[in-house]
């Protein structure tokens, strides 16, 4: 039985090894994290989790720095909704409160930029990103990103706004 996700909710799209940054005064004390990104037909989700991942395996999710829509191969549903669980940083984004999704260049790289309302009707931005480099101590954070092309993610999430 699903906890967090509904019956009906099914993935569309997911990505590995993704780092999300938030902005604003929340993004001071909010620690970018590495996790799945997920588009469900009814939310976007974000689950910090690390995955390892080989390089034949990132071409098919990165491949031409492009980020590709496709499926996390053998991810369903009932793993997303067990991670979501175990993971109380997961982020569900619900798409009815979507303002805005868009692709940011700063600094000579591509970000997915996320914009929508929280419970609190605030507007909140998340960046997305994959990175080059990480660096693990003292805590496990991004150093470099990746310009990807995320014009297929737009796309497809601003088909579901």
């Amino acid at each position: 039985m699903r906890v967090n996700l509904e019956d009906e909710e099914y993935i569309i799209a997911s990505l590995p090894k993704i780092w999300d940054i938030a902005h604003g005064l929340s993004g001071f004390f909010h620690k970018s994290k590495e996790g799945v990104f997920a588009l469900t037909n009814k939310n976007i989700i974000f689950v910090p989790r690390f995955l390892q991942l080989m390089s034949n395996e990132r071409e098919k999710y990165f491949g031409g720095d492009k980020a590709i829509v496709t499926k996390l191969a053998n991810y369903s549903e009932a793993d997303l909704d067990e991670d979501i669980s175990k993971n109380s940083k997961s982020q569900i984004i619900p798409l009815n409160s979507l303002v805005n999704v868009e692709s940011v260049t700063i600094r000579k790289v591509n970000f997915l930029r996320i914009t929508f309302k929280d419970e609190k009707n605030k507007i909140k931005k998340y960046d997305f990103a994959i990175t080059k480099s990480v660096i693990s101590y003292p805590q496990r954070q991004p150093l470099m990103y990746y310009s990807l092309d995320w014009t297929d993610w737009v796309t497809l999430l601003k088909s579901h706004m």
